[in-house]
């Protein structure tokens, strides 16, 4: 008998994984796609089990260690390969793992669900049967090997897994099927908005929550903390990522990837005058939510900050007015950028007139960010918007010791777009009343449906 968390997926129907499967086999009709399930089990010092994205959008087994997932092109064959029991901690840990098998396999959509040791021969064999190539998914971006060349990395999973199949395998052509992966993946089904809507929610009470903990002399770990719990006590699994509250110089986007090699996560104590980056998000049925905000320690912004503030607004409205189906991201991100040159005239203070000519100097990518939300908090998509797409706008810049950024969740349709993290302040009025403790209202921003 199959246990019945087992059973368990997202709250996409199990119909829908099979019919994922099925498009991304008939994509590559000339090879097999290999997509490996993630690893190690959860460490420690990680709240949960999180399970490789990819594998999971194809399978819809959050819980399953270690399994490899083969979708046969030519053999019209979708096949897991399971391992046997892992151990941890001298123990034998029975039910994480699906049972090789018939009863497993129709409960799940697969051809079949065979164990381990049957990978290898099944593949050498269909590779001396004509099939021409495999093909692997790849990391969001370049992963860190962990030695020096000529040494094996030592780290990152798709990384360790391309290195054990070409050496599994050697002289096959191995192919990327990341592009139609992607593909896939940015234009969400309604079953995942659904989900999405939730997870949406969530994220934007969670800020609110991590909003009202920001103080002069608090420690950003205060409101982090506060972040992670609100995520638990709206509803929410756990928080998607560790929120970033990075304050004053921490929030200076060179200084927020380093808190990732940092064991306190860059904690400092809050000081007046200062900006808090506040990004976050709370994930839900294994979908992960982003949204964030600029906000003052002392509660209220300079008049430097305010008008810089109000500006990025400004341009970032113009960019959701330019968002629809078949929209390119670089037109949502000049339309934004345009606005900044329109409003160079009416800018008061040195400071924001700064502001607008880094703005407008600046590349597109990466001060003007547009990434995709939904099993991963950040996946990177297509060049273009699709009706389903369900994205995160986050444009950044710094000007001095200040750095200025916002966030929202966006479902895109056929004619707009809708906020999913709706009712959120943003201009610096708004977000001036809320921490001075007024409720949040409508906000500033429109959805065009």
């Amino acid at each position: 008998m199959i246990a019945l968390w087992l059973l368990l997926s997202t709250e996409v129907p199990l119909t829908e994984h099979a019919e994922r499967r099925e498009r991304l086999m008939n994509a590559f009709p000339d090879g097999i796609v290999l997509l490996h399930a993630r690893s190690a089990p959860s460490s420690l010092g990680e709240p949960s089990f999180k399970q490789d994205a990819t594998f999971l959008y194809f399978t819809g087994l959050p819980n399953q260690p270690a399994a490899i997932l083969a979708l046969d092109g030519p053999g019209k064959k979708s096949l897991l390969f399971v391992p046997h029991a892992p151990a941890l901690f001298g123990v034998e840990v029975e039910g994480v793992s699906l049972k090789p098998g018939e009863e497993s396999a129709r409960a799940h959509g697969f051809s079949d669900v065979e164990p381990w040791e049957g990978f290898l021969p099944y593949v050498k064999r269909r590779l001396t049967e004509g099939v021409g190539k495999l093909y692997l998914d790849e990391a969001r971006s370049p992963e860190f090997p962990g030695n020096p060349e000529p040494m094996l990395p030592v780290s990152g999973e798709k990384l360790l897994w391309r290195r054990s199949v070409e050496a599994a395998f050697p002289g096959v052509q191995i192919a990327s099927a990341e592009s139609e992966i992607r593909a896939m993946r940015w234009a969400k089904s309604p079953a995942e908005i659904e989900v999405l809507r939730e997870v949406a929610r969530t994220s934007s009470s969670a800020l609110l929550a991590g909003i009202h903990a920001v103080g002069v002399g608090k420690s950003q770990r205060s409101s982090e903390v506060a972040v992670v719990s609100a995520c638990f006590e709206v509803g929410a699994t756990a928080a998607s990522f560790w929120p970033w509250t990075m304050s004053g110089p921490n929030a200076h986007l060179g200084n927020v990837v380093r808190s990732f090699f940092d064991y306190e996560h860059l904690n400092r104590a809050m000081k007046e005058g200062e900006l808090v980056r506040m990004d976050v998000g709370c994930a839900l049925s294994h979908y992960e939510g982003d949204v964030g905000r600029t906000v003052p320690v002392s509660g209220k912004f300079n008049a430097d900050q305010r008008e810089t503030l109000d500006l990025l607004v400004r341009a970032y409205r113009a960019g959701l007015g330019a968002m629809k189906g078949g929209v390119t991201l670089e037109t949502v991100m000049e339309r934004a950028r345009s606005e900044v040159e329109r409003a160079q005239g009416t800018l008061v203070t040195d400071y924001a007139r700064r502001a607008a000519a880094h703005l407008i100097r600046a590349p597109l990518r990466p001060t003007w960010h547009i990434h995709g939300v939904g099993l991963d908090g950040g996946e990177t998509g297509t060049d273009t918007l699709q009706v389903g797409s369900v994205i995160a706008f986050e444009p950044m810049f710094s000007v001095d010791e200040d750095a200025f950024y916002m966030e929202d969740m966006i479902l895109v349709t056929d004619t707009g777009h809708e906020i999913l993290t709706a009712g959120l302040p943003s201009t610096a009025a708004e977000i001036e009343a809320v921490m001075a403790g007024a409720p949040p209202g409508p906000g500033s921003l429109q959805s065009s449906r």
